[in-house]
């Protein structure tokens, strides 16, 4: 029967092992498995910060146009109101102008006699 426990103890310590190295192998491959994705992480981190910072830019320069867009509005508000006073500076100059002209023709009237 010693013969029979010896075979059952090798066929066990060869099971064993085997085993050990599987376990170890797994070990290993998962060791290298999540130093992968460590370093996946951090590139995703670093692809994140940069992608962070883009949208940061954009919103900065859509900020400076919205405020460029808003200056030019005003400035076209102030033109339009300038164009108006200068048109109706026009009209009462027009008007005057009219009265003048009818005053002058009077006084040639009367001037000439007809």
């Amino acid at each position: 029967m010693t013969t029979n426990n010896q075979a059952r103890e090798r066929w066990t310590d060869e099971k064993l092992d085997k085993f050990a190295d599987s376990v170890a192998q797994d070990h290993q491959q998962f060791r290298e498995e999540l130093s992968e994705l460590k370093s996946d992480i951090s590139e995703l981190r670093e692809g994140i910060a940069e992608t962070k910072d883009s949208v940061d830019g954009l919103r900065i320069t859509a900020q400076a146009l919205l405020q460029l867009a808003a200056q030019h509005q005003q400035e076209d508000r102030e033109r339009q109101q300038e164009m108006r006073q200068q048109q109706e500076e026009m009209r009462l100059i027009n008007e005057r102008l009219d009265v003048q002209q009818g005053q002058i023709k009077v006084l040639l009237e009367k001037l000439l006699g007809t």
